[in-house]
């Protein structure tokens, strides 16, 4: 994976940085130094925006690899003057997962331009995982018509993992700021249920504020929970992320601060399938 600190990469011209071991495979697709990363639009589009798009893309190998890249105009990257872009960030917050032990994405190529410090675009490549969906299409495709003693079991799964993840990452100081269930991955390994955090240009390591971090994460995480999972399992799962050192009346307080958070911008309503 590649290194990237927090902080812009160049202040005026293109920066272009590759993994060696996938240099090959990549300049098969049209990926190297020279290449115009924005007009690039090889492979599947799979999301599209005036500021992001983001394309699915494989190798003759059979390896898959997605292609995100922002384009800034003048007034929105003078927003990013002298500050890190949206790439630099994903790639740096990838990095910072790795090294907490929580699954995530392999940066393989990452570009960034500037002129005086202002970014014009940037973009960063990931390895795809194979075989996975996000946690918002598992849940309304798959998970809630499964038979309840399924259901149940692969929510303890995913939910276990999720707690543990959100508490190491916080006890880090490491906060997404975009937790939400389209920005995790379910995929199978031997078996049982395996999540992957991804898509995160909004991240950061907080001092001195990481109760508001907390909170935003897990009404990020929360923002389905509502629609799907009862009131009891939503309080259970803010009692294991505190864990048994908690106080008494910190669930509560923690599950208040998370349902404010959540009715500043209340969910929409979810369109459940038939079970």
């Amino acid at each position: 994976m590649l290194h990237l600190a927090r902080c812009i990469q160049r202040f005026h011209g293109r920066k272009f940085l590759i993994e060696p071991e996938y240099q090959s495979q990549l300049s098969g697709l049209g990926i190297n130094a020279a290449m115009d990363w924005v007009n690039y639009a090889n492979g599947e589009l799979i999301s599209d925006s005036p500021i992001t798009r983001c394309y699915r893309i494989a190798s003759n190998s059979g390896s898959a690899f997605y292609f995100k890249r922002y384009i800034c105009p003048f007034r929105r990257g003078i927003q990013f003057w002298m500050r890190p872009g949206k790439a630099a960030v994903e790639a740096w917050a990838y990095r910072q997962l790795v090294a907490l032990g929580i699954p995530t994405l392999d940066v393989v190529a990452f570009g960034e331009e500037r002129v005086l410090g202002v970014l014009k675009s940037s973009f960063l490549i990931t390895r795809a995982v194979p075989n996975s969906q996000d946690l918002d299409n598992f849940a309304l495709g798959s998970w809630y018509q499964m038979p309840e003693s399924m259901r149940r079991q692969a929510y303890w799964e995913i939910s276990n993992q999720l707690v543990a993840q959100a508490r190491v990452a916080h006890k880090g100081r490491f906060f997404h700021h975009d937790l939400k269930w389209r920005n995790i991955l379910i995929h199978k390994e031997g078996g049982h249920y395996a999540t992957v955090w991804i898509d995160a240009p909004r991240a950061s390591t907080m001092l001195f504020r990481e109760r508001r971090g907390a909170v935003v994460d897990l009404a990020g995480l929360a923002r389905v929970a509502v629609s799907l999972l009862s009131c009891y399992d939503r309080m259970r799962f803010i009692c294991r992320y505190l864990g048994r050192e908690r106080k008494p009346g910190d669930a509560k307080q923690l599950y208040r601060e998370v349902a404010a958070n959540l009715s500043r911008r209340p969910p929409k309503p979810i369109s459940l399938p038939r079970e």
